[in-house]
């Protein structure tokens, strides 16, 4: 593990050691290179930042030697060998999951803990903990100083914020501590003074609430030749009028005028509500409890009263203007989540209304900020536009929040954002690009702190694995994912669903690979709870066994009923796995019509990854009912859409191609490409459909032998 401090002294502390580097020019061209790790700094803007002073040809030579110096300090203390990369014309620090810049993640953690709810503190008391002093404080370099002032303003909203939350959980003592640093960090804040002032008041001591604005009036005069404003005068007259109102007057006085003002939202209002729903004396929190309550009431099938108490949530927020973009962002995603479809009564009504409400907070949050509200939204916007079937628009969304994280310095936003475009990609078939960002994506997986994220992301890279054929890597993924989950102490809910999802998926990859044995440990009793409907209807398909065939009708039904209320994504696994059991079980009509129905969903939705597949199973549908002009136009239209990253579609091809010299008259040719798609499935892992193409191959055999006989007997 390297930790760099930059919060304070600079240092870097390796395995073995701090790493002592020699001049003041090496340290700071070390401290650049860190704060920019991951990104390539050109030679000569390193020249003109650290030796603008002198000729191009000496700024050269002391690049070089700085260099040389920084690489030889590195490697004594037991770092990698290829931390630090160097090239002709440019040098970068490689960001590194075990490299741990303190500055990084105190702007992390502060950034993540003012995005939370207001009575959330442990993420903000990390930040505050990180925060050792001014950023690079001993290294005077002129590109530190804009960062230094960001960074200490950053601590401020962390101090302020902490404050206000802890008071307002009544934890004062612990929120003078704070007010005590934010004082200490900027001492001529009359807001400090006032908040300290205030807190004295509610712990009933008022000599500190004198001593306090005593300070506060010499600090102002000593430093700016001013007197404190009349708005701190009347407070001090307010808590301690006459020095002798009873600590529990000043307690109440002090709390009274802490309390939000009503802000249109008046306390007839909330008298108005009914008893279950008066949550909080603060209209403002009662909102926060409303949509908190309305989202679990949601997922756990009450869904119209979880909707209505969101809805009525949304009113009490929209008196405000960022509060109602706020609430459009947690509103939007819960019903994101919930259009995930755990239960017959959720449908696409949900994702539009989500949608439409990131959109919203969008459209302000680009005009107003701040850019990590802006961030969040993106994201939001990404993920539903990828459940709706616009991959496209998702595409855009996760692209441009992607480049605002990485200017952010967010990493926990940047996996986010890497993973949701690595899944639109590879839902628009870009699938050599879905494995590079989603091996973005994982880097940033020690910044997560979510371990629903972390699952979802782990499983949705098994799912790509599975698209694109490699089905022991997707195994190795969902294993991965599992044994997250069994490390997971209190589950929530979604990680509930993350689990159930995930088993399902090995389900899926073990039915592929011929192992019904193996199934029957990945069953569990609260999976039909928990589950989308898709996998409920496919987990009972596939254990189903040799009785597969007499549940297609049923299956079917569902699918038909269900078709356009599921998420986009879910549909197209699901129409793939019914066609495939129905090309198994010799239902090629119905096979036929079902991949005629996803290859105009692909085109309509935009799924790349699985318009060449249904174009494959229409192929050899119509092959098996005799239709062999139909079935070479749908074989072309592969070769047109095909990936070569695909190896199921080349697996499939092969088969179609087989099957195709077999009506051709060509038993010879038809034996060749049907071992091709044989061996392409047992290098993908799927013994089933090698045992497919096995029982082709004998079909041929058996009619070649008949055909032989008939010509002797003749």
């Amino acid at each position: 593990m390297i930790r760099v401090e930059m919060l304070g002294r600079f240092s870097i502390l390796a395995p073995d050691g701090e790493v002592s580097l020699p001049t003041i020019k090496v340290r700071m061209l070390a401290a650049y290179l860190f704060w920019q790790q991951g990104s390539w700094a050109r030679r000569e803007l390193l020249r003109g930042m650290l030796w603008g002073d002198v000729d191009e040809d000496r700024a050269a030579r002391n690049l070089r030697t700085a260099l040389y110096l920084m690489r030889r300090a590195l490697a004594t203390t037991g770092t990698p060998d290829n931390l630090l990369e160097v090239r002709r014309d440019a040098v970068r620090v490689v960001a590194r999951p075990d490299c741990m810049v303190d500055a990084r993640l105190f702007e992390h953690k502060a950034l993540a803990g003012l995005r939370e709810n207001d009575w959330e503190v442990e993420l903000l008391m990390e930040a505050a903990s990180l925060y050792r002093g001014p950023f690079l404080e001993d290294l005077d370099a002129e590109w530190s100083l804009p960062e230094r002032r960001r960074l200490a303003d950053l601590y401020l909203a962390v101090l302020r914020a902490l404050v206000h939350r802890l008071s307002a959980l009544s934890f004062h003592e612990a929120a003078v501590s704070y007010a005590t640093q934010w004082l200490t960090a900027d001492p001529l804040d009359e807001a400090a003074h006032q908040t300290l002032m205030r807190l004295y008041a509610t712990l009933g001591q008022p000599r500190r609430v004198l001593e306090q604005f005593e300070q506060c009036r010499e600090v102002l005069k000593k430093e700016l030749g001013v007197s404190p404003s009349d708005v701190t005068v009347d407070l001090v007259h307010k808590l301690v009028p006459n020095g002798e109102e009873s600590s529990t007057t000043r307690s109440q006085k002090s709390a009274s005028s802490r309390r939000p003002t009503n802000s249109g939202i008046g306390s007839r209002e909330l008298e108005e509500l009914p008893i279950g729903e008066r949550l909080s004396t603060d209209p403002l929190r009662n909102a926060r409890l409303l949509l908190v309550s309305g989202e679990a009431m949601a997922l756990m099938g009450e869904t119209k009263e979880g909707i209505k108490s969101l809805e009525k949530a949304l009113t009490f927020f929209d008196r405000f203007s960022i509060l109602a973009a706020r609430a459009r962002l947690m509103l939007g995603e819960a019903l994101i989540w919930l259009s995930i479809p755990l239960t017959p009564k959720l449908d696409n009504s949900l994702r539009d209304k989500g949608l439409r409400y990131i959109e919203e907070a969008l459209q302000y949050y680009r005009a107003n900020g701040p850019p990590a509200d802006l961030e969040r939204a993106l994201q939001l916007g990404a993920q539903a536009c990828w459940l709706a079937g616009l991959n496209s628009r998702a595409v855009e969304l996760a692209q441009e929040g992607l480049s605002l994280a990485v200017k952010l310095g967010d990493r926990e936003a940047e996996g986010r954002l890497a993973a949701v475009l690595a899944i639109c990609l590879r839902e628009k078939h870009r699938l050599a690009e879905a494995v590079a960002v989603f091996d973005r994506a994982l880097q940033s997986i020690p910044y997560m702190g979510t371990p629903w994220e972390i699952l979802w992301m782990i499983f949705q890279r098994g799912i790509l694995s599975y698209i694109i054929g490699d089905l022991a890597e997707a195994e190795r993924f969902l294993q991965e994912a599992l044994t997250i989950i069994r490390a997971t102490t209190f589950p929530s809910l979604m990680v509930k669903v993350g689990e159930c999802m995930t088993r399902s998926m090995m389900i899926v990859v073990l039915h592929y690979q011929d192992k019904p044995s193996e199934m029957d440990g990945f069953l569990k009793p609260e999976m039909d709870k928990y589950n989308p409907e898709p996998f409920v209807y496919l987990n009972t398909l596939f254990a189903a066994s040799e009785a597969r065939r007499s549940l297609l009708p049923g299956v079917e039904g569902w699918l038909r009923a269900r078709l356009l209320n599921l998420p986009s994504p879910m549909i197209a696994c699901t129409i793939r796995s019914v066609v495939e059991e129905m090309l198994a079980a010799g239902l090629f009509r119905e096979a036929a019509r079902w991949a005629g129905v996803g290859i105009r969903l692909a085109r309509i939705r935009e799924w790349g990854a699985f318009e060449a597949l249904f174009y494959c199973h229409r192929s050899v549908a119509l092959l098996k009912q005799g239709q062999h002009a139909a079935a070479a136009v749908c074989r072309k239209r592969v070769e047109q859409l095909a990936d070569p990253f695909d190896r199921w579609t080349r697996a499939w091809l092969a088969r179609v191609d087989g099957l195709l010299s077999w009506a051709q008259g060509q038993p010879a040719g038809a034996r060749l490409y049907l071992g091709e798609a044989k061996r392409l499935f047992l290098r993908i892992g799927s013994r089933y459909d090698a045992r497919q193409v096995q029982n082709d191959l004998r079909n041929i055999s058996k009619s070649v032998d008949v055909t032989s006989t008939f010509s002797d007997e003749f």
